[in-house]
């Protein structure tokens, strides 16, 4: 196992730990865009997919992980606040929280786009 610095992800067995989280949000990511219930606001959509696209952006922006595409976090976005606007009105929430929740789904795709567009074109 190599070593190259003091940090917590400079050696090899702390960045293959880290790559192995990250890949499992995105597997998780993607496998709520494969499954109906898996991206149903009031089911997956809010617990696992949003959760995990913010942990991936934790990850990717403190810790060096490895994002997506730039293009599969655009399709993701593009996914899920359509999904998003078609699914709301059936929850019935106030107005004002969903606009805000809204923002904050655009605002964490928006972080794993520059993220992942920053990466991919070094």
């Amino acid at each position: 196992m190599g070593t190259w610095g003091s940090g917590n992800f400079e050696n090899d067995g702390a960045g293959d730990y880290r790559d192995s989280i990250t890949y499992q949000l995105i597997d998780k990511v993607e496998a709520c865009f494969e499954h109906e219930e898996g991206y149903a606001l009031d089911e997956g959509g809010e617990a696992e997919l949003m959760p995990s696209v913010a942990m991936l952006v934790v990850l990717c922006e403190h810790c060096d992980g490895i994002p997506p595409a730039e293009a599969v976090a655009q399709t993701w976005k593009r996914t899920y606040l359509q999904i998003y606007d078609d699914q709301i009105e059936d929850l019935a929430p106030n107005p004002a929280f969903r606009a805000e929740r809204r923002k904050v789904i655009e605002a964490t795709f928006d972080r794993l786009i520059a993220i992942a567009h920053s990466f991919w074109t070094r």
